[in-house]
């Protein structure tokens, strides 16, 4: 089995992905970028850009498959052009996005918005594998929900996924209104997988949906072959060690993650009360791990300097248990 670290919108950039990598060791195999827009005038804003790079992934020895760029596409033109610059910087593998729940993306028609209309999705991924066979492409993996509205929907959708030569299809366990809350539709799921294989479907099976050390033998009893994981990466950095039968998170190791990551974005980010704002987004899950923090957790966020930022954090790692 392999763990992969989900693409997360402004979050799984590669100063998270540099460090993550660095500190919690060779766990996750792969890291997915959060999604680069694939628009009509073929051109990605400057920061999808530079967030693909070989030289900003500097932690990857081969970074062409640790690293998989998330392409977001309403059609079959426009993902093979994101899919060929990719291929150019060296990358193997590129994932298209079906499951994106945000109104903005599914208004779009992108994301979520292609399991509103199956035969539209049927005929976008029948141009792009048509095309991949006829030219110089990465390989391409899918990530999709159980359905829109419905869980229903899934066989229908799996039926459709089982005609194309998939990398390998990745299936976060709710639908595009679940949006991540509620717990996932583990029965649902194990439909889904059980309509891919019998309509035909070779490709390897990715779980998603809510994997933590809390629910892992939940998840044990599906049926896939490999897991994604975003939040519960999130929460506890060192999750898939522990998974994999090693240590939990310690103080010192999570201390220097925090200490880095902040370093990291500095270089990222030109303003202090940004990258503040950023390691904001963290806090917002690791606060889970001391006891009684609400005093010292407020003064992290209240914090307004790089300053006053890392007195605040080092305050809560002097004052409160480490649980």
């Amino acid at each position: 089995m392999k763990f992969y670290y989900a693409p997360m919108e402004g979050i799984t950039l590669y100063p998270l992905r540099n460090i993550h990598k660095e500190i919690m060791g060779d766990g996750v195999d792969k890291y997915f970028t959060p999604f680069l827009t694939a628009t009509s005038v073929h051109h990605f804003k400057n920061r999808e850009k530079k967030d693909v790079l070989p030289d900003k992934n500097y932690a990857f020895d081969d970074y062409g498959n640790q690293v998989v760029p998330q392409i977001m596409a309403g059609n079959a033109g426009d993902f093979l052009w994101a899919a060929g610059e990719m291929k150019k910087l060296g990358y193997e593998e590129v994932n298209l996005n079906l499951g994106c729940p945000a109104p903005t993306v599914v208004n779009r028609h992108k994301g979520a918005g292609l399991l509103q209309d199956p035969g539209h999705l049927d005929e976008m991924l029948y141009e792009i594998f048509d095309g991949i066979e006829k030219g110089s492409f990465p390989k391409v993996s899918l990530k999709t929900r159980l359905g829109f509205k419905d869980e229903a929907e899934a066989e229908n959708l799996m039926n459709i996924y089982a005609k194309y030569p998939v990398k390998e299809l990745t299936i976060h366990a709710r639908v595009r209104e679940d949006f991540y809350s509620g717990s996932p539709r583990y029965d649902a799921f194990e439909r889904a997988v059980s309509a891919y294989k019998s309509n035909g479907g070779k490709a390897d099976i990715c779980y998603n949906g809510n994997v933590s050390t809390i629910n892992i033998e939940e998840t044990k009893k599906l049926t896939f072959d490999n897991v994604m994981i975003g939040r519960g990466l999130l929460t506890d950095p060192s999750l898939v060690r522990q998974l994999k039968g090693g240590e939990g998170l310690k103080p010192g190791e999570l201390k220097e993650y925090l200490d880095r990551l902040y370093a990291a974005y500095a270089e990222y980010i030109p303003e202090d009360r940004n990258v503040i704002f950023k390691m904001l987004e963290h806090w917002a899950f690791l606060h889970v791990h001391f006891k009684d923090c609400d005093k010292c957790l407020k003064t992290i966020r209240k914090s307004r300097s790089k300053g006053e930022y890392h007195a605040a954090v080092n305050n809560i790692f002097a004052s409160c248990e480490f649980v």
